[in-house]
């Protein structure tokens, strides 16, 4: 409450500075706390979802100088994109499994015509923002199979039987039939769960190798995280 009250009156001295004649002192002071107040926020945030993290991981490494998550690595489905990145990686152990979680963000280059130069220059425009987790489950699987929201555009892949998994999700596999043995009522019904949780749209990879890859469609990044959000993720791997 303190860090907002102090952007506020920090917001609002800037406010009359401005309205009482472009007092640039006023201004300035203003500008100054509200700084203040913005990064004792970031501060205390970022301590937070640091402890968070502890909170359900052992060994923590943040930005790690290898990483063993790879987009492309996977089948998931992403909007189409000129730029692929990622960022605020994280490596830790849950149990005896290895866990990465990072912000994977996605971008599109524009090309805008300067009215000031008559020359055309790139922007880039983000498209995408989400939280990606990769847990390697220390076994083997027939299959590969990838599951990813279903949309009125898309042609229904491979039914289930379960008619809620099937009107929210595509399923995507190497083998049909060993993808539908892995996704076994109790799966089936655990993914259904998780779709009142914090994230309305995500997507999961599993592959041959027992990796599985989770991406959340949350328009933030763990460094945004909530305990919540953690947990639901968490829940995956159980």
């Amino acid at each position: 409450m303190g860090k907002r009250l102090l952007s506020i009156l920090g917001l609002l001295i800037a406010i009359v500075g401005i309205v009482f004649g472009g007092n640039l002192v006023l201004v300035i002071i203003g500008c100054v706390i509200l700084g203040l107040g913005q990064m004792i926020k970031d501060k205390e945030d970022n301590e937070l979802n640091m402890n968070v993290v502890h909170e359900f991981f052992e060994d923590v490494k943040m930005n790690p100088e290898s990483h063993i998550l790879n987009v492309s690595d996977t089948n998931i489905p992403l909007p189409k994109h000129d730029y692929c990145s990622g960022g605020g990686y994280v490596q830790g152990k849950y149990k005896v499994l290895d866990v990465e979680l990072c912000t994977i963000k996605l971008a599109d280059v524009i090309e805008v015509l300067c009215d000031e130069t008559g020359l055309w220059e790139k922007n880039e425009k983000q498209i995408y923002e989400d939280q990606w987790m990769l847990c390697n489950l220390d076994c083997k699987f027939s299959t590969w199979l990838t599951i990813y929201p279903h949309s009125l555009l898309d042609e229904q892949t491979i039914k289930t039987g379960n008619d809620a998994f099937d009107k929210k999700f595509n399923l995507s596999c190497g083998d049909q039939e060993e993808a539908l043995k892995t996704l076994d009522s109790s799966c089936l019904k655990k993914i259904m769960t998780l779709t009142n949780g914090p994230f309305r749209k995500f997507a999961l990879n599993l592959n041959m190798d027992g990796k599985l890859y989770i991406a959340a469609h949350s328009g933030h990044g763990f460094e945004n995280a909530s305990r919540n959000e953690l947990k639901w993720f968490i829940y995956f791997i159980l």
